[in-house]
């Protein structure tokens, strides 16, 4: 008998990808009444030696979603044009793109191929970014090998990498890993929604002076000037202090702690 939940399984060990749903939900009332939100968690720089590389540039959507062309995109093989699934705006393909058709297809519009990685001809302008967000909402003896994983990962991402931490439970802690006199971080209210732009506001991003123009430095750094700060704030860590009866669940402002990760991301 076939099995769904085998094809699952096989899915998110090939492109190190688990969604919190398995379908998607088929209309914004079945949406908002989902107790869970849809969401994923992605293994970055995951190891799959049978993924396709393409020596070529993707070709992202025009509108501001910025979507990279994929399978999931409606295809006008007449017109050459494309239509991006999340905000449905039409797309021309360049010039170069002129021979696909539906038995012609370039790497990224093959069904199969649910991951690609593209060679770009030329090199990134910017660094890669790693915003660690940390949930300490857990007992000791599951927040120790956390630890030890994330000190480990320090050790395999690239040299030349920025770096940040968040922590979160019941509050959020921004760390400002350039404050080398001590540990030193910023904590949110994990009850209240928190918009991006607030935070901004609220880390000095939007001040019109040369502090403003320092500020995302503060928090995300080349991981050579602050890696040893940052092992000392991850082998520091401690479970969260909040006080949860026995048969409740812990808190976790997980979705003020992604805001605020957005809001820091957006200014680096």
């Amino acid at each position: 008998d076939f099995d769904p939940m085998s094809l699952f399984d096989q899915n998110e060990e090939r492109d190190g990808i688990r969604f919190s749903w398995n379908s998607w939900p088929t209309s914004k009332q079945e949406a908002q009444r989902a107790v869970i939100p849809v969401g994923c968690l992605y293994t970055p720089l995951k190891q799959n030696p049978n993924i396709p590389i393409v020596q070529y540039e993707p070709i992202l959507c025009s509108g501001s979603c910025r979507t990279i062309l994929n399978p999931f995109c409606d295809i006008d093989f007449v017109s050459k044009i494309w239509t991006c699934p999340f905000c449905y705006r039409r797309n021309h393909f360049p010039a170069h793109y002129s021979g696909i058709t539906e038995t012609n297809l370039t790497a990224e519009l093959i069904p199969s191929f649910t991951t690609i990685e593209y060679l770009l001809p030329r090199a990134a302008s910017l660094p890669p970014v790693f915003l660690f967000l940390v949930d300490t909402s857990l007992p000791s003896q599951d927040l120790e090998p956390l630890k030890e994983a994330l000190l480990m990962s320090l050790s395999l991402i690239p040299e030349n990498s920025l770096v940040g931490l968040i922590t979160f439970g019941a509050t959020v802690q921004v760390h400002e890993l350039a404050f080398e006199a001590c540990p030193k971080a910023y904590v949110f209210n994990g009850t209240k929604d928190i918009p991006p732009q607030r935070v901004q506001q609220l880390l000095g991003f939007g001040k019109p002076n040369a502090q403003a123009a320092r500020a995302p430095s503060r928090f995300i750094l080349p991981l050579s000037d602050c890696e040893e700060m940052l092992e000392s704030i991850l082998e520091d860590l401690q479970p969260d202090p909040q006080q949860t009866k026995s048969d409740e669940r812990s808190l976790r402002c997980t979705g003020v702690a992604l805001s605020v990760a957005i809001g820091l991301l957006e200014n680096s």
